[in-house]
């Protein structure tokens, strides 16, 4: 191959990196989102649903928001619960630690509190967690009776263990997108005890009305990771 040749051909393999490749961007980003994603068995692409046995599914879609155009992920429980997941391998929380996500609610399970068992309900919850089994989790939620700012902690039969915050309850405005930001690597090791990031972690979103028998409909735009 000739210098000129040679010159042109990594010439646009850089300008192709990152089309094929991501950003090449230090420190930016990774953002997962629902752009060019299609549902597939009740989760958009790259995501895997999850329902609880006896209970109805929620239904996770793929909408177009009427204010910015983009495409995103809308959950609907109806007397009904259920999760996506993400697998977390290649996100590496200790340098990408910042968690930030945009999210807005249409309809909260009227009367659901997190610190109530017989009413453990949100609009929608984020989870970070591990093990397949007995599970541990931090969960970032969109509350309603229960505080915003609250934290809390929830076993459930003995095998499942949630600490909680509440992000938003229902005084926040329905309808409005709102933007969040936690430091999750510090709220992992400091719930968990450890001082370092477990491995296996997966992403699940939620939203669930079973246990008061109501609706939640709530929307995603996008979860990303960034350094601190």
């Amino acid at each position: 191959m000739s210098n000129g040749k040679r010159k042109i051909w990594m010439l646009a393999a850089l300008f192709l990196a990152p089309f094929l490749f991501g950003k090449l961007t230090a420190g930016g980003p990774i953002r997962l989102d629902f752009q060019g994603k299609r549902i597939e068995d009740n989760a958009p692409t790259g995501w895997k649903y999850r329902g609880k046995f006896g209970t109805e599914d929620a239904v996770f879609q793929l909408v177009r928001d009427p204010q910015s155009g983009k495409r995103v992920l809308k959950m609907t429980a109806d007397k009904a619960t259920g999760v996506v997941l993400y697998d977390m391998e290649k996100i590496d929380l200790e340098k990408y630690p910042m968690m930030r996500w945009k999210w807005k609610v249409e309809v909260l399970p009227a009367g659901a509190d997190a610190r109530v068992e017989a009413k453990d309900d949100q609009g929608i919850s984020i989870y970070i967690g591990y093990g397949r089994f007995s599970q541990t989790s931090v969960s970032y939620a969109w509350q309603t009776v229960t505080p915003k700012g609250e934290t809390g902690k929830s076993v459930y039969n003995g095998l499942v263990t949630t600490y909680w915050r509440s992000m938003r309850d229902e005084k926040d405005g329905l309808n409005v997108w709102y933007t969040e930001e936690r430091n999750v690597r510090d709220d992992i090791k400091r719930l968990f005890g450890t001082k370092k990031i477990p491995s296996g972690l997966g992403l699940t979103v939620s939203t669930n009305s079973q246990y008061t028998g109501t609706k939640a409909v709530c929307y995603l735009e996008y979860i990303e990771f960034a350094e601190k």
